[in-house]
């Protein structure tokens, strides 16, 4: 729970400096964020095993990684929803601006940017953004923590585990 406290606070710290310097909406500057989340289940599982002797199997990094993620996921979507409602309720509306200046430079026809703008706006509620804010997090931290525990898992050895059954540790 430390950890992913930890890792939530940092998520919303950055996305805070984005918003702050009106950088929210550079598509790179969205893949640091990424950066951010990996270096926390990084850390969250090396914490998690140094507690357990130095050991950690792969499900169990896995889980602590999702854990991790999970409580990172709720805080960041508490932002989210706080952003979007109390701190800049024109939000929305600038993101769809934004969008519609992709398209444009894409070369689409005005119908086709309306007909997808109209569809965006369906979807930009802050009710769906806190949900997609945890699910698509959900599903980064998985991916991230299914590549990351493959590294950082360290089983222990048989005769780590016969010696403690036994005792003789």
């Amino acid at each position: 729970m430390t950890s992913g406290a930890i890792l939530g606070v940092s998520l919303v710290i950055y996305s805070l400096i984005l918003y702050m310097t009106n950088l929210m909406f550079i598509t790179a500057l969205g893949y640091v964020s990424y950066l951010i989340m990996i270096g926390g289940i990084v850390l969250a599982i090396k914490n998690y095993r140094e507690q357990e002797q130095g050991f950690i199997n792969y499900g169990r990094a896995v889980g602590v990684g999702m854990l991790t993620i999970a409580f990172a996921a709720i805080i960041v979507a508490i932002f989210v929803y706080l952003l979007y409602t109390i701190i800049d309720p024109g939000l929305i509306e600038k993101s769809l601006e934004v969008a519609r200046n992709k398209m444009a430079a894409k070369n689409l026809s005005d119908d086709q940017i309306e007909t997808a703008i109209n569809i965006t706006k369906k979807f930009m509620t802050p009710g769906f953004l806190v949900i997609s804010t945890i699910l698509g997090n959900a599903f980064m931290g998985l991916i991230f923590s299914l590549v990351i525990a493959a590294f950082m898992k360290k089983e222990k050895p048989l005769l780590f585990n016969e010696a403690l059954d036994s005792n003789q540790y």
